[in-house]
Formats: structure tokens, C-alpha cells, sequence
């Protein structure tokens, strides 16, 4: 069975993932300060490559509004290694789960404890 997603369907798709990034960089903004930016009107190289929100660095980007399951290691794969790789996954109804690295995390994690 073939599923065709229809030109509406894809406008809001693609209008719910502008909300989510605009929702996550407002929130990095709030915690940490700076300006946020979304990398699709400012770096299409880094948008290219997967990072979504400019100004959150050491940290790259990556929002996901969606409802299926994802598989995170080609998006992470995907983005520049010069920063700390991240996909912030949003379902309908639930809270957004954090993805990224090991290795990442448990430097985020050391750094914190000492």
C-alpha cells in the first residue's frame, strides 16, 4: 500500500517543525540568554547539515516534530563533529526527549558533577 502525502499535509508539517524550533530556541534563550536564530534563515550550510538553531553554542541543533520513530544516529551522523551534536524529538501529548552522544553526554555530565 502507497501513501501520498498531500501538499496540505506537508505545509503543516513543515509549519509545526518552524513552531517547534521557534518554541526551543525561546526556551534556550530564556535559560541560557543570547539570541537564537533558526538556520534555515540565516546558515544554509549548517541548515544543509542538519543543525536547525544557530546560537546555542557549543551545542548543534537539531528539532524534530514528529510522530514516528526515529532513528537518531544518521541525523547525528549527519551534523558538523565541531560541536556537541543534540535532536530534540517532539510527540503530540508527550514532553520532548533530549538525543545525543554518549561520549557527549557523559563530558556533559563530568563537567557538571565536579
Amino acid at each position: 500500500m502507497i501513501f501520498v502525502t498531500k501538499p496540505a499535509e506537508m505545509l503543516n508539517a513543515k509549519r509545526k517543525g518552524k513552531r517547534f524550533e521557534l518554541r526551543i530556541a525561546r526556551l534556550w534563550e530564556k535559560h541560557h540568554g543570547g539570541e537564537v536564530k533558526r538556520s534555515s534563515t540565516v546558515n544554509k550550510e549548517l541548515d544543509n547539515e542538519g543543525v536547525d538553531l544557530i546560537g546555542t553554542d557549543p551545542f548543534l541543533i537539531q528539532c524534530k516534530a514528529v510522530e514516528r520513530n526515529m532513528d537518531y544516529a544518521p541525523i547525528l551522523a549527519r551534523m558538523p563533529a565541531d560541536g556537541i551534536r543534540v535532536v530534540i524529538h517532539k510527540r503530540n501529548n508527550q514532553p520532548p526527549l533530549v538525543c545525543m552522544y554518549l561520549d557527549d553526554w557523559l563530558d556533559l555530565t563530568e563537567c557538571y558533577l565536579k
